[in-house]
């Protein structure tokens, strides 16, 4: 099935559904603009689309990178850091340890105070699986959620833990990181990175 979207009075597509969906979490497109699936004649707002899954969080696997990416768009509940902590949990198989985690908060406006304990469960999984990186994208920092703090309960002191304001900024400091092996002794604790 194909999709076409309308935005400023302008139509876009085709796009499958996973097109559509990488569009909406990549902020092109916005939950609530319009999409038809038979040319036009009929239009729903994006999130209605059966199959388009969750547009407040995106988890995915790179596995030749052996990285984790996770990202939060909107106004996240504890319900949706729950399901992302389901998703973290399938993927996983398919990282071996030593992997990285990029967890991206560009788009995030809010992150309900209830959402701590499946945050801290995203942090568990990942740690039981051998993290070596936890590098994160917060624009800006004085709008860290308590990420830093958890992360001294739920990182072991080899885990190296990055903030950083831009994707950019946090891609290459993934690139230095997997370029080299880190010590035991190597890592940075949250709070000199931090």
């Amino acid at each position: 099935m194909k999709f076409f979207v309308t935005r400023n009075a302008q139509r876009y597509g085709p796009y499958s559904l996973e097109e559509l969906r990488r569009e909406v979490l990549a902020n092109f497109f916005r939950p609530d603009h319009f999409a038809s699936t038979d040319e036009g004649r009929t239009w729903r707002q994006i999130h209605t689309l059966p199959g388009i899954g969750p547009l407040d969080f995106a988890v995915e696997v790179q596995p030749a990178e052996n990285l984790l990416l996770i990202r939060y768009r909107g106004h996240v509940r504890a319900s949706v850091v729950a399901q992302c902590a389901r998703e973290v949990e399938k993927a996983l198989s398919r990282l071996t340890p030593g992997f990285m985690l990029l967890v991206d908060f560009t788009d995030l406006e809010a992150m309900d105070l209830d959402c701590a304990p499946p945050l801290e469960k995203i942090m568990q999984l990942c740690n039981d699986h051998g993290i070596q990186a936890v590098v994160r994208v917060i624009p800006d920092p004085r709008c860290d959620i308590g990420l830093r703090i958890m992360s001294y309960f739920h990182y072991g002191p080899e885990v190296f833990i990055a903030t950083c304001h831009t994707l950019d900024e946090a891609r290459e400091t993934l690139a230095r990181v997997s370029c080299r092996v880190l010590q035991p002794s190597g890592g940075s604790s949250p709070s000199d990175s931090e």
